[in-house]
C-alpha cells in the first residue's frame, strides 16, 4: 500500500481492511499511533524507555483485540482507552506514578495524595471522552465549553447566537443525553 494513499484512508477504514485480510493496514495504524501512544505513556511514567516499552505492549494488545473494535467510537478513542487502562494497571503494580503534568493540565485532585483516587479519575475521564464522541458535535461543543472551559450562559449565548433560555434548554438536553449514555454503560458493565 502506498504511504500517500494510506494518509487518505481513515483509521476505521484501515481496521476494516485489516479485518478483510490486508495485513499492511496494521502497519499504517502502527505508524500513525506509535508516537502518540508513547507520548501518552510518557505522561504517566516520565521515563522514555518505559514509555517506549509500554507503547509497544499497548499496540500489540490493541491489534490482537482489534476484532472487538466495533466503531461505536473513533479508533483513536478506543486505542487511548486501552493505553490509559494499561498504563494505570502497570503503574498500580509498580507504584511508580508521576502526576505533575497531568495535574496541571486537568486540575486533578491537586491536594489529594491518594493515587487510587487519581487513577479512578483518569479512567472516568477517558470513559467520558468516549461517550462525548457519541453525541452530536453541537452538543459536545456546548458541554465542553460550559464544563471544561467554564463558559458562562452569556458566553454561550454569544458563541451559539441563542437567547439564554435556548442555551439552558440545550445544555439540559445535552446533559440528559450524556447521563443516558453513562447509565447505559454502567448497566452493560453490571451484566
Amino acid at each position: 500500500m502506498n504511504k500517500n494513499i494510506g494518509s487518505y484512508i481513515t483509521d476505521e477504514q484501515l481496521v476494516e481492511q485489516y479485518k478483510t485480510g490486508n495485513q499492511k493496514a496494521l502497519g499504517l495504524l502502527y505508524e500513525r499511533y506509535f508516537n502518540k501512544v508513547r507520548q501518552k505513556c510518557f505522561s504517566y511514567t516520565k521515563d522514555s524507555d518505559e514509555a517506549y516499552d509500554l507503547a509497544q505492549d499497548i499496540l500489540i494488545k490493541a491489534f490482537t483485540k482489534i476484532s472487538t473494535f466495533l466503531g461505536h467510537s473513533s479508533f483513536s478513542s478506543w486505542l487511548f482507552v486501552i493505553a490509559t487502562n494499561h498504563c494505570i494497571t502497570q503503574l498500580r503494580k509498580y507504584k511508580n506514578i508521576h502526576f505533575e503534568d497531568i495535574t496541571l493540565c486537568y486540575n486533578l485532585y491537586d491536594e489529594t495524595p491518594d493515587m487510587d483516587a487519581r487513577l479512578d479519575y483518569e479512567t472516568k475521564e477517558e470513559s467520558l471522552n468516549i461517550k462525548l464522541e457519541e453525541i452530536s458535535e453541537q452538543d459536545r461543543k456546548l458541554l465542553l465549553l460550559k464544563y471544561h472551559h467554564n463558559y458562562s450562559i452569556l458566553d454561550l449565548q454569544k458563541e451559539f447566537q441563542l437567547n439564554a433560555s435556548a442555551v439552558k434548554m440545550r445544555l439540559q438536553r445535552a446533559r440528559h443525553k450524556m447521563e443516558q449514555k453513562m447509565n447505559r454503560r454502567q448497566l452493560m458493565a453490571a451484566v
